[in-house]
């Protein structure tokens, strides 16, 4: 009997030792039921105070620009516009060519447009400068475009600039400043557009020598030859053939700087000299002078007569002949013995 009761009272210490679990009791470091709703609503009402500053901002960003929009349209509108720099075509005609007029708005108009709109309507600009002078006044600064080259198209000249924009075109004669261009077939001249050849490889080499030649400062050239880009030839004032074989950017600058100070020597000596350089090996300049076909005695002389049709008297040059003969041969012998020194 004494045992039983013992065992009664161990098993009722063992179960009154242990925490008593009840339903609902939350344990050490979790959250409760309530806790978590509260938690879900605070982070809820996070996200949508955070749309609602955003959609705020982009609401005002909007608004401002609109603003900003409608300010720049309504105060900043043209009432005057006004052109400067190279006069080379009337105020009235490049105001009209430009394509603006007084009401359009100056800020929005396109620089792009108005450059295009002149340059190739009015030929001889060759680029335009935009000043907007706030709040409403547009100028138009001029800067004017030269004729460099002609090259032959439908039987007459066509005037072109140094990027190869047509000027005009239907010439008969081209000035003395003019250099004459031999550039292979033109499929295309029109006025104030650039001219289309045949052969593009062409057309990027003029481009070169114009570099060249604003590099080396090299002028005075009436004629260059560019048929074959791998045998170019130019010609200085009408006497002097430069052959330049094949060129690449380096060796055309090289080939122009040797070919101007060799024709610097030569004039400072002989400014009549004709013949040839040949400057097709780099580094190089081999010199052939021109020679010229002796005079044939038999033929009968032309009869020169004045407005009158009388018969003016041949004047006899047998002297002079004989004496510029002689001239020409001392100035040889003494330039072959400079030449073996």
């Amino acid at each position: 009997m004494n045992g039983k009761t013992t065992k009664s009272k161990s098993s009722h210490s063992r179960n009154s030792a242990q925490p008593v679990r009840r339903a609902g009791t939350v344990q050490h470091g979790q959250m409760s039921a309530d806790e978590r709703i509260v938690n879900r609503t605070n982070a809820r009402k996070k996200r949508n105070r955070r749309k609602k500053k955003i959609i705020h901002a982009v609401l005002g960003g909007v608004f401002l620009l609109i603003a900003t929009v409608l300010v720049l349209f309504l105060f900043f509108n043209i009432n005057q516009i006004t052109v400067s720099g190279d006069g080379v075509y009337s105020e009235a005609d490049i105001i009209e060519m430009s394509g603006e007029k007084i009401g359009d708005n100056l800020i929005f108009l396109s620089s792009k447009k108005i450059n295009a709109n002149l340059t190739e309507n009015l030929p001889y600009v060759g680029s335009v400068k935009i000043k907007r002078h706030l709040p409403a006044t547009l100028e138009l600064v001029i800067i004017k475009t030269t004729a460099e080259y002609a090259v032959m198209t439908d039987g007459a000249y066509a005037l072109l600039d140094g990027n190869g924009k047509v000027l005009e075109k239907g010439l008969s004669f081209v000035g003395e400043n003019i250099t004459v261009a031999n550039l292979g077939k033109v499929t295309s001249a029109d006025t104030g557009k650039t001219v289309v050849l045949e052969d593009g490889q062409i057309f990027e080499k003029l481009l070169e020598l114009k570099k060249a030649f604003a590099e080396t400062g090299l002028s005075g050239i009436t004629s260059v030859d560019i048929t074959n880009i791998y045998d170019i030839k130019l010609v200085y004032k009408g006497r002097i053939t430069l052959i330049l074989g094949e060129t690449d950017g380096n060796s055309l600058v090289h080939k122009l700087s040797l070919a101007k100070e060799a024709i610097k020597t030569q004039d400072a000596e002989n400014d009549a000299y004709r013949g040839t350089i040949n400057l097709t090996v780099n580094g190089k300049a081999y010199w052939a002078e021109e020679t010229q076909p002796e005079k044939n005695t038999s033929e009968v002389p032309e009869t020169v007569t004045d407005e009158n049709g009388s018969v003016i008297p041949e004047i006899s040059t047998e002297n002079n002949s004989e004496e510029s003969s002689t001239e020409t041969s001392e100035k040889n012998s003494e330039k072959n013995m400079s030449n073996t020194a």
